[in-house]
């Protein structure tokens, strides 16, 4: 299955291993829109790069851990990811495996076993998702046509430029109507969006 469609959020306290990752993902024409230290960074780049996918390290040192990162991105923003750790001690695979991750990696990992579990968890997660269904009624203001044809593209995880040339709109009349429909919704982005019209 391939992996274009990716914008992984890399969640590493070890800079090393935040640079590795993302020369490997990126060398695969994969995109990483974020790569964050901490809980912090992370919950801002969720917000503002709209990534589709994470890779979570679980101890990330001081303050909230990949686990809590996790519940995040399950509850409120129903976004896949996977687990990256130095621990396979069953404490800790029990503790992860309760957030429901999409893979588990253990460090020092194999860029061919990385790669290969990004594409299970997104086949996984692509599979899941054909079996949601999606709700729009969940506006509580109606929606127009358009703005219903651009929540079903934004939810595929389209570019705004994909979007605009489908649509035969400009990227500006599309950010005018994606505004309008984030409000509407009560949500912040994307993320937000899926989260609210997916069953």
């Amino acid at each position: 299955m391939s992996l274009a469609a990716l914008r992984v959020l890399i969640v590493e306290d070890d800079p090393i291993i935040r640079t590795d990752l993302r020369s490997l993902l990126t060398s695969h024409d994969i995109a990483v829109v974020g790569a964050a230290k901490n809980s912090v960074q992370a919950y801002d780049l969720l917000r503002s790069a709209e990534p589709n996918f994470a890779i979570l390290d679980i101890n990330l040192g001081p303050g909230p851990g990949g686990l809590e990162i996790a519940e995040v991105l399950r509850e409120r923003y129903r976004l896949p990811y996977i687990f990256l750790t130095s621990y396979a001690d069953p404490a800790t695979l029990e503790a992860a495996v309760e957030q429901g991750p999409y893979g588990y990696l253990v460090k020092p990992f194999q860029d061919d076993t990385v790669l290969s579990t990004l594409t299970v968890a997104w086949s996984n997660y692509q599979r899941l998702r054909q079996t949601r269904g999606i709700d729009l009624s969940s506006c509580p203001e109606p929606l127009t046509e358009q703005e219903q044809r651009i929540a079903r593209l934004l939810i595929e995880g389209l570019s705004y430029r994909a979007i605009s040339e489908r649509l035969f709109i400009s990227q500006n009349t599309l950010k005018y109507h994606v505004k309008h429909l984030y409000a509407k919704f009560g949500v912040a982005g994307r993320a937000e969006l899926v989260a609210r019209i997916y069953r």
